[in-house]
């Protein structure tokens, strides 16, 4: 007899609804949202001071053009854009761009970028107290979970006012809660209505689990914080698979550096049997994690995962299948060179293009965005308009971070 709630079992009916429903978020992405703008928050350290961000446009068929919308203005450490934003944010069903302002500063921002291309800043607001750095939201986007960089460190929920952009602390009795020292990454599972989130400095480290078990109540669940053995490296690379309840994060292991959890609606981690994974026998070292740089992506469908690193002195990109079964991660084929230095790793919404930022060193000396476009059957190209130059190293401005942004039909 089957298992019949075993979402891991092929003859149970879990894992029949759940084979349902991602034919159906397949299809839902293929035909309602198509990739509109990338959005690169950029700071200039040079005179004059500016900060701010660009919102390239994408064409849904070629990719990233030389077309760009923006607001960027002089440096300000009492309102936007700060000195050098530490993270932009799309809400989820929206054209709402969310910005921490980084150091000095520490806003939370919030623009509204229409379809017809225009801009508006909608909210700048400042929380005592709170050093905002990473978020994740609820499916919805009516709530944010922010690591915290102040002392001690903690996850804070937020609440949006989906008209306005406005927000304000919705702590309860289960918030804000303690994650270690340093978080780095949050991701949440609306699913099982969990809150993920990864600490990478002083004991303990690993990554904790909070269960949501009401509107205003909650805890860390058991055996939190999971620890491979191998410490978490510090950037922003905890991707999950919601509905195989796959967890993927790297490590400082030199050779094998991507560990993958297992975890139940209760939050409880263990190690996936053939962890930690090697994206390549060559692997020499990973990316920069210049501002906790995003090195590992997954596709909306979860079927791949995208990875950056360096072999043999040689910057590359490459996919990773995810056995639906296992959870094991098999290198594919598709391995191609990229620039010096790349990071900032983004998988559209769509899944149609594949982002990062990379710089061109030697005489050059630019920062560029490359992008590939990708295919259903798991096959990379590079951007017809691949690479775009950004500007100088030496005097322009300085990419910070990226995301894309959505256009909904």
């Amino acid at each position: 007899m089957p298992a019949l709630h075993n979402p891991s079992d092929p003859f149970s009916d879990e894992y029949g609804k759940n084979v349902l429903l991602s034919e159906l978020i397949r299809y839902w992405l293929r035909d309602k949202i198509v990739p509109d703008g990338l959005i690169v928050a950029v700071s200039k350290s040079a005179v004059p001071y500016e900060s701010g961000f660009r919102i390239y446009r994408v064409d849904p068929d070629i990719g990233v053009t030389t077309e760009y919308d923006s607001d960027i203005r002089s440096a300000n450490v009492n309102a936007f854009p700060g000195c050098q934003p530490v993270r932009v944010s799309v809400a989820p069903n929206s054209r709402d761009i969310i910005t921490f302002t980084g150091s000095a500063s520490d806003h939370i921002v919030t623009h509204r970028y229409g379809t017809d291309r225009s801009l508006n800043l909608l909210k700048d607001e400042f929380y005592s107290g709170v050093i905002p750095s990473m978020v994740a939201f609820s499916s919805d986007s009516s709530t944010m979970y922010v690591t915290d960089f102040s002392n001690p460190n903690k996850v804070q929920r937020l609440n949006r006012d989906l008209t306005s952009g406005s927000t304000s602390l919705g702590n309860g009795s289960g918030y804000p809660f303690s994650v270690g020292c340093a978080p780095i990454s949050i991701k949440t599972s609306q699913l099982d209505n969990l809150v993920f989130a990864v600490s990478s400095s002083y004991l303990p480290i690993g990554i904790y689990s909070f269960k949501n078990t009401g509107s205003d109540s909650g805890a860390i669940t058991s055996g939190s914080p999971y620890n491979s053995g191998s410490n978490p490296s510090q950037q922003n690379n905890l991707c999950i698979s919601e509905y195989d309840r796959f967890l993927y994060m790297t490590s400082v292991n030199g050779t094998n550096p991507i560990y993958g959890v297992r975890y139940d609606s209760e939050g409880n981690m263990t190690a996936l049997p053939n962890s930690p994974f090697s994206p390549d026998s060559g692997f020499t070292a990973p990316t920069s994690n210049t501002n906790y740089a995003t090195s590992l992506a997954i596709d909306p469908q979860n079927k791949y995962l995208a990875y950056l690193y360096s072999a043999g002195g040689t910057f590359y990109i490459r996919l990773l299948v995810i056995d639906k079964s296992s959870g094991n991660l098999i290198p594919t084929d598709q391995k191609v060179s990229v620039g010096n230095s790349p990071m900032h790793l983004d998988w559209d919404k769509s899944g149609k293009f594949i982002y990062l930022i990379s710089d061109t060193g030697g005489t050059t000396n630019k920062f560029q965005i490359e992008y590939f476009k990708f295919t259903y059957d798991g096959k990379l190209t590079k951007g017809i308009n691949s690479p775009i130059t950004i500007g100088a190293m030496s005097s322009d401005f300085t990419p910070r971070h990226i995301t894309s942004i959505p256009r909904y039909y």
